[in-house]
């Protein structure tokens, strides 16, 4: 006997609904409704463009949950009853809102909504002098702690970094920490030459020997790229060197067909590219000279962001961006709760996620 299935609309209803609730709660843990009152459920309506239901049905969530409660005639107010030893603020400064780390920011601010505290969050626009003034205003906000994605490059605050402690309250740093020297801060990080190492067993398993890469220009996560690469290939009997490697900061399609051209030249049968648009302008140009992907050369991406949305599905190493946000949160917590604790440093291993434009090696007559 078959298993009854949800229908399509309630299905629909639930997804709105349970997106809707984590809007809500990142908007509390936010403090975007400073006063602790929550707009009206018509106002929260026409704000998000859901329907009066999905709005109610959000908030009974965090009801539920105890985030929020309602007074009946007045409206819905923040809960003020924390758990022992929680209900502090958590200041998060990232550089960026739009690729990456929003991810990293639904972790945190999960790990922390679910132990009562409540996140900061201040985005640099990779901009170091903007990095060290919200570093700044949350110090003197009071927050409790940190959570940090330094710039770190020839321009970024090394003076507050150089030195675990030197700040005035605990910070982790994120996708930082492997690419510091001898650091002794704490940090979560992902192990990306674990990760392209992944990516290039996968392809040697698939028969290619001759192999690419494409990459964007990035001082923190290049390096550990090329390094797992050149380590997949070495241990294979190979020449850890790729057969064919560029480097940009911001790649065109023009420079994908050139460096596809060098590729043909070279033999190439696969490339492994930094990150998934570098991937996907790939994909572009092979098409535009008429070779398919993958019966011609197989394309792998990085960070999993966009990978699905290329005109053919890329496999791609994807970090653990969650996860690496919520552990963060959790080692914060930690650290607050027992400041002469031992530091911890973590690194998460990516996984490779195999889609449509991987293939067996082509032969060559």
């Amino acid at each position: 006997m078959s298993s009854p299935r949800t229908p399509v609309g309630t299905a629909a209803r639930g997804h709105k609904t349970r997106r809707l609730a984590d809007e809500l709660r990142r908007a509390i843990a936010e403090l975007r409704w400073p006063a602790g009152k929550l707009p009206t459920e018509q106002q929260l309506a026409r704000d998000q463009e859901v329907s009066v239901n999905t709005v109610r049905r959000a908030v009974d969530l965090l009801v539920q949950e105890g985030l929020v409660y309602r007074r009946q005639g007045s409206g819905t107010y923040v809960s003020e009853s924390r758990a022992p030893g929680t209900g502090y603020t958590v200041g998060v400064v990232v550089p960026s809102l739009t690729y990456y780390y929003p991810r990293v920011i639904a972790g945190i601010e999960r790990e922390l909504s679910r132990h009562g505290c409540r996140m900061l969050l201040r985005c640099t626009e990779w901009d170091p002098g903007m990095e060290q003034e919200a570093v700044d205003e949350l110090i003197r906000s009071g927050t409790a702690g940190l959570i940090l994605v330094p710039t770190l490059g020839e321009d970024g605050p090394q003076h507050w970094l150089g030195i675990a402690g030197e700040l005035a309250v605990p910070a982790v740093l994120v996708e930082r920490g492997m690419d510091l020297t001898a650091t002794s801060h704490e940090f979560v990080c992902s192990h990306h030459a674990a990760g392209a190492r992944a990516a290039v067993e996968h392809l040697l398993g698939l028969g290619h020997t001759r192999v690419g890469y494409m990459e964007r220009t990035s001082p923190h996560t290049a390096p550990q790229i090329r390094s797992g690469l050149a380590v997949g290939l070495e241990r294979a009997g190979l020449d850890p060197a790729p057969v064919v490697t560029a480097s940009l900061p911001r790649w065109t399609a023009e420079d994908a067909d050139g460096f596809l051209g060098r590729l043909v030249a070279r033999g190439a049968t696969a490339a492994l590219c930094f990150a998934d648009r570098e991937a996907s302008l790939l994909v572009g140009a092979a098409r535009r000279r008429g070779l398919n992907v993958p019966e011609d050369l197989s394309v792998i991406g990085y960070d999993n962001e966009v990978a699905d949305l290329c005109e053919v599905p890329l496999t791609t190493v994807s970090p653990a961006k969650t996860d690496i946000g919520r552990r963060a949160a959790d080692i914060l917590r930690a650290r607050i709760a027992d400041p002469d604790a031992p530091r911890r440093q973590e690194a998460f291993v990516p996984h490779l996620v195999v889609r449509d434009s991987t293939g067996p090696a082509p032969r060559r007559h």
